[in-house]
C-alpha cells in the first residue's frame, strides 16, 4: 500500500480530495492531509510518503519550495502540482524540480486520479527494478562459492568421477543437488547487450536475469547456475519431487515458463535472451554430452536467431571435446596478445558473430602482412588459426560442407612456399565460407519449419488443429513458432489456416459433388451453419452461391 498526502491551504480542497481518493479503494492507498507546506514538511519527515499531491501557491512554503525539499532529501517520492494558476513560470518551475505533472484544478478528478495512478505505476516499476537490482547486488556476494563453480564446471566439461566419489564430493562442498538422481539442463544466451560496455554492469545484469529465472522456477525445481562466455548461463535442474510423472511435469513446467521470463527480462532489463532446453532426464554422467548438444543448438540454425526458445529433441549428442587451454609458446607477439584472442576467434566463429570475428582478425592481420614480424611469430599465428578452424570443423562436422569451396589440406600442412599475404586471405576466406553457411542453415531451417507446418495443416485440415499441435510437430516452444512463423512469413498461423480452409473449399465446390455440409466436416467444422458462416464473410456469398457460380 503506498501513501498520498494531500496539501492545499484551502480546507474546502483538502478535505475533497481526501474524500475523492478514499473512494478510490482500487488505489490501495492510506491518504494523508496537509494545510500548509509547513505542515505537510512535517508529516514528510515523521512518514514514507509516497505521492504528494500540492497546491503551488500556498502561505509561507509554497508547492515549488515544497516540492525543492522533496527532492533534496527523497528523490523516490512522487510530487503532482494542483493550482488554478497555468502560468507558464509555475510550470517551468515544477517540472524542472521534477515534479510528475502539473494539473489545473478545473480539469477534473479524473485527470487527477490519472496523475496519481500514473504516479502508482511509476512506483511499482521502479520498486520491481529496484527489488531485481537489489538481488542481484546479495546474489553477487552470497554467489556459489568459487569451489562448487568450478566442479559443476568440471563435471560440464567432461570430467568423470565415480558415484560414490561424486555424493561424497556433494555433501563436502554443499551443492543442494540429489547425485541418485537424474536432471535437466537449460542454458540460456543474452543475446545483444546493445549500448552496456562495462564488465559490471553485464555482470549485475547476468546476476539479475538468474534471479529472474530462479523466481519464476524454484518454487517447482532445485536448480543451480553457472555463468560461461560472460553472456551465458547454465542451470542444472532437479525436480522437488521424484515421484513418476514429475521429470514430465518440470520439463512442461519450464518450457512453459521461458516466454514469461523472456518477456520480464526484457522490460525490467531491456535484455533480449534465447533459451535451449534439454527435453529429456540424464544422469550425471551424460551431463557433458547433453551440455555440449544445447550449446550446439544454440548456434546452429533457428538458435542463432534473437528471443529463440528452443527444445532438444532426439538430436545426436555432441561429441564430447576438451576445453580450450590456450598455446604456450615461448615467443609471443608482444602487442598482439595472440594467446588471449584465439578464444575469443572461435567464440565468434561458433557464435556467428560476424563483426566481433574480424575485429579481431583484422587486430591480428599485421603478423601476417608486416614485413617486420619475425617469422616464428607468423607460423605461430598460422598454427594458432588452424587449430581454430580444426576444432570448430570438427565439432560441428562441417568438413563435407567446406572442402566443396576451400581445400581444408591446408589447415593440416603447412607450405613455407606460399606468401604470408595468401595466408592471410585463406583464412579469411575461410571465415567467410563458414558465416555464410550459418546463413545458409539458418534460412533452410526456418524455411522447413514454414513447410513442415504447412504439411501438418494441410493433411489434418479436417481436425481442430491447435497451436500446440503444430509446435509439437517442429519441436518449437508455442509461442516462439507463433512469432517465428509471422517473422518468416509476415502473416499469422491463424491467417494461414483460414486462407487453407477457403481455398480448399472453393476447390470441393468447384470440382467435387459433396454436400455443404461434408465439405464442412472434411475442413474440421462441427457444423455446416460455421462453416457457412466462414465462407459468408470471406467472400460475402455462401457456399451454395459459389457453387452456382461454376454450374453445381
Amino acid at each position: 500500500m503506498y501513501r498520498l498526502l494531500i496539501v492545499d491551504d484551502l480546507p474546502i480542497i483538502t478535505d475533497g480530495l481526501v474524500e475523492l481518493f478514499q473512494k478510490q479503494q482500487h488505489l490501495q492507498l492510506e491518504v494523508y492531509k496537509a494545510y500548509s507546506g509547513l505542515e505537510a514538511l512535517e508529516l514528510l519527515k515523521r512518514h514514507r510518503i509516497d505521492i504528494v499531491l500540492s497546491d503551488i501557491l500556498m502561505p509561507g512554503l509554497d508547492g515549488i519550495e515544497l516540492l525543492r525539499e522533496i527532492r533534496s532529501h527523497w528523490h523516490a517520492c512522487k510530487v503532482i502540482m494542483l493550482t488554478s494558476h497555468s502560468d507558464f513560470e509555475y510550470v517551468q518551475s515544477a517540472l524542472s524540480l521534477g515534479g510528475l505533472a502539473y494539473i489545473l484544478k478545473t480539469e477534473g478528478d479524473d485527470k487527477i486520479i490519472l496523475a496519481v495512478e500514473k504516479a502508482i505505476q511509476m512506483l511499482h516499476e521502479e520498486h520491481d527494478a529496484r527489488k531485481l537490482i537489489e538481488k542481484a547486488k546479495v546474489h553477487m556476494k552470497l554467489a556459489i562459492p568459487s569451489l562448487q563453480r568450478e566442479y559443476l564446471w568440471s563435471i560440464l566439461q567432461g570430467k568423470k568421477v565415480d558415484s560414490e566419489l561424486l555424493t561424497e564430493h556433494f555433501v563436502n562442498i554443499q551443492l543442494p543437488l540429489h547425485t541418485d538422481f537424474p536432471l535437466l539442463l537449460l542454458i540460456c544466451r543474452v543475446d545483444d547487450w546493445k549500448e552496456i560496455t562495462k564488465a559490471p554492469d553485464k555482470a549485475l545484469l547476468i546476476y539479475a536475469v538468474q534471479n529472474i529465472v530462479e523466481e519464476f522456477l524454484n518454487e517447482h525445481a532445485h536448480l543451480i547456475s553457472l555463468v560461461y562466455e560472460s553472456s551465458k548461463i547454465v542451470w542444472i535442474i532437479q525436480p522437488k519431487s521424484q515421484e513418476d510423472g514429475d521429470w514430465d511435469k518440470t520439463f512442461h513446467y519450464v518450457n512453459g515458463m521461458l516466454e514469461s521470463i523472456q518477456r520480464t527480462c526484457r522490460h525490467i532489463l531491456k535484455l533480449f535472451v534465447s533459451f535451449a532446453l534439454s527435453s529429456h532426464e540424464v544422469t550425471w554422467t551424460e551431463l557433458a554430452d547433453r551440455f555440449h548438444a544445447l550449446k550446439f543448438l544454440l548456434v546452429r540454425g533457428l538458435g542463432g536467431r534473437k528471443e529463440t526458445l528452443l527444445t532438444e529433441q532426439n538430436i545426436p549428442m555432441a561429441a564430447s571435446h576438451s576445453s580450450y587451454s590456450g598455446l604456450v609458446s615461448e615467443q609471443k607477439p608482444r602487442n598482439f596478445q595472440l594467446q588471449n584472442k584465439m578464444p575469443l576467434l572461435l567464440h565468434g566463429l561458433e557464435n556467428g558473430s560476424e563483426e566481433e570475428y574480424y575485429r579481431l582478425y583484422e587486430e591480428l592481420s599485421p603478423i601476417f602482412t608486416e614485413e617486420s614480424i619475425p617469422r616464428l611469430q607468423k607460423i605461430e599465428l598460422y598454427h594458432a588459426l588452424s587449430y581454430v578452424f580444426l576444432t570448430l570443423i570438427n565439432k560441428y562436422k562441417l568438413e563435407k560442407v567446406l572442402k566443396e569451396q576451400i581445400d581444408l589440406n591446408q589447415l593440416i600442412v603447412f607450405d613455407e612456399q606460399v606468401l604470408w599475404e595468401t595466408w592471410h586471405r585463406y583464412f579469411l576466406h575461410l571465415a567467410v565460407f563458414i558465416f555464410q553457411w550459418y546463413k545458409n542453415e539458418q534460412e533452410e531451417s526456418t524455411h522447413e519449419i514454414v513447410i513442415k507446418v504447412h504439411e501438418y495443416i494441410e493433411t489434418h485440415i479436417s481436425r481442430d488443429i491447435s497451436l500446440n499441435q503444430l509446435a509439437d510437430q517442429v519441436h518449437l516452444n508455442p509461442s516462439y513458432l507463433s512469432r517465428l512463423y509471422k517473422q518468416i512469413t509476415g502473416n499469422g498461423l491463424s491467417e494461414y489456416l483460414m486462407e487453407f480452409r477457403d481455398r480448399r473449399a472453393k476447390e470441393l465446390l468447384k470440382e467435387s459433388h459433396l454436400k455443404v455440409h461434408e465439405i464442412a466436416a472434411t475442413l474440421g467444422y462441427n457444423s455446416s451453419h460455421a462453416f457457412i458462416r466462414f465462407f459468408k464473410k470471406q467472400n460475402r456469398m455462401t457456399p451454395q452461391e459459389y457453387r452456382e457460380q461454376w454450374g453445381f
